[in-house]
């Protein structure tokens, strides 16, 4: 009778994946109390995932695209105004091996968004929208780690590192805040555009929770309520502080989380006095949640016994193992021309993303994109607001690692952590960013385990042509394990007969072999 204790490990895998760049674009009139458009100032759009249907072998994606469209009129009375709409759209991706109950995580980007100008009370909407489909499994890999035998069982064992998997979910995360306009400003009679910009963002993982914090950049174009004057502009940064519930998780752990905006909210409200000067903010972030623990276990790698044959079954099977764990900062600076001069700026918006990730030659390198959004005045009265967008690539190298014919799969998260932009002079913007980047390189290793063993009878002949007793000549490489086993003498045994006090052999060492007699 022989029983193997085995050890379940904890790993995920991606199932599956797809994706696909979409292209969504439609007509859209402008509201009937809306006033004629002139030009485009400024546009935003946010991604907002309503359903995902998986199902066997695909994969159902319905969603929209809200744009939010900050325009001037000729109109004097009212110079600027805003359209928003939502454009939606319905995917189905095929993901071979998916079925109706796994759990699949949709990561989006809006790639491009371009408004144009068809006439007056139209306007042409057009938007590149990549979508990333995952299906991820969590398993367990089964190794031996000792063995429980009714005979002496010989056996040694290994050790196993890897980075099991403890946390594998998606969560939502939810920021509400309230700000009362300073005394200095006017009431609001309409919000024409807002802006909400999360930046320094981390995700620490505690006891059962994952604590959330960072800042939020909020930005706000309002028409002043009783002022037939232009328009006002309010800016704010706030703190970012709260927890998810995670069970399982704990604070050594290693976390892996993709932090999105997935919608956002304003709403006016009236003070104490009655009078609308309270933004009440809503901004939710979906989160990819993974983290990860360091483990060593060891497990039996070989086994046999001096009176009974032992068949073994082992299984070839992939770990990970943690080969990077980086927290990183990167410079941009840029100066870009202006096509109409500048002499107050407004509002900016940044956003980064990962264009390609390449591992060579013992490095491992980054390639971004900083895309920045601005808008500045160009005349002192704040009549003649302006619009430039730019996409600025940087790089990003980690040296001297060790990735040589390894299977590398890096999980890297990038955001904004500081931006300051100047005016050199009225035809210039000079962009000074600091790029945060988070960095987990994990190693895919394949380790041969035994999963069961079985205990049957030694034929007849090959007990038959073991000799009673030989002087061996250790060769090198050998060790009293491998001895042990080919001649059917336990390691102990061949220790006491040739008076040994350690398992250390050399080679051209004599040991006396005697047969079993058991």
């Amino acid at each position: 009778m022989l029983e193997l204790t085995k050890k379940n490990i904890h790993m995920d895998c991606i199932k599956a994946k797809a994706g696909n760049q979409i292209t969504i674009e439609d007509d859209v009139n402008i509201p009937d109390l809306r006033p004629d458009i002139d030009k485009v100032i400024f546009q935003s759009g946010i991604i907002r995932l309503e359903e995902v249907r998986p199902g066997n072998d695909q994969v159902g994606v319905k969603g929209s695209l809200a744009v939010h469209v900050l325009y001037q009129s000729e109109e004097e009375e009212e110079p600027f105004s805003k359209i928003e709409t939502e454009l939606p759209f319905d995917e189905l991706f095929h993901m071979d091996g998916v079925e109706a109950s796994d759990s699949v995580c949709v990561r989006y980007e809006l790639e491009d968004l371009s408004v144009g100008v068809i006439n007056s009370r139209k306007i042409s909407v057009r938007a590149l929208v990549t979508l990333e489909l995952l299906a991820r499994a969590i398993y367990d890999e089964c190794a031996a780690t000792d063995v429980n035998a009714e005979i002496t069982t010989e056996y040694r064992k290994k050790p196993l590192h890897v980075l099991e998997t403890t946390v594998c979910k998606k969560d939502v995360f939810r920021f509400r805040h309230e700000e009362t306009l300073p005394g200095q400003y006017p009431n609001i009679l309409e919000i024409l555009y807002g802006s909400v910009m999360p930046v320094n963002m981390e995700c620490v993982p505690e006891e059962g929770k994952l604590a959330v914090r960072g800042n939020m950049q909020l930005f706000f174009m309002y028409t002043p309520d009783g002022e037939e004057d232009g328009s006002r502009f309010f800016e704010t940064t706030v703190p970012i502080q709260g927890e998810i519930v995670c069970n399982g998780l704990q604070s050594q752990m290693i976390p892996s989380v993709c932090i999105t905006v997935s919608d956002v909210s304003y709403e006016v409200k009236a003070d104490y006095d009655g009078e609308d000067r309270i933004i009440s903010t809503e901004v939710t972030f979906d989160l990819d949640i993974k983290a990860y623990e360091e483990k060593t276990y060891d497990i039996l790698s070989d086994m046999y016994c001096v009176t009974k044959n032992i068949e073994t079954e082992c299984r070839e099977t992939m770990f990970l193992q943690l080969l990077l764990q980086q927290q990183a900062r990167t410079r941009i600076k840029e100066r870009l021309k202006l096509e109409e001069e500048c002499i107050d700026l407004i509002h900016h918006e940044e956003s980064v993303t990962l264009e390609e990730t390449e591992v060579e030659d013992g490095k491992l390198n980054l390639i971004g994109n900083m895309q920045l959004r601005c808008l500045y005045a160009s005349d002192m009265d704040m009549k003649e607001l302006h619009y430039i967008e730019r996409d600025i690539p940087f790089y990003y190298t980690v040296e001297n690692l060790d990735v040589r014919g390894k299977e590398i799969h890096p999980e890297i998260c990038m955001q904004i952590a500081q931006v300051d932009l100047m005016v050199p002079d009225p035809g210039t913007l000079e962009c000074n960013a600091t790029v945060s980047i988070n960095m987990l390189l994990l190693e895919e290793k394949k380790e041969c385990v035994i999963t069961e063993a079985e205990i049957t009878d030694f034929a007849a002949e090959q007990l038959q042509n073991l000799p009673g007793m030989v002087i061996y000549i250790v060769r090198p490489g050998d060790s009293l394990w491998q001895i042990g086993k080919e001649y059917l003498i336990s390691v102990d045994e061949i220790k006491t007969l040739n008076e040994l006090e350690t398992d250390e052999i050399h080679p051209g060492d004599r040991l006396l072999l005697m047969k079993n007699r058991a």
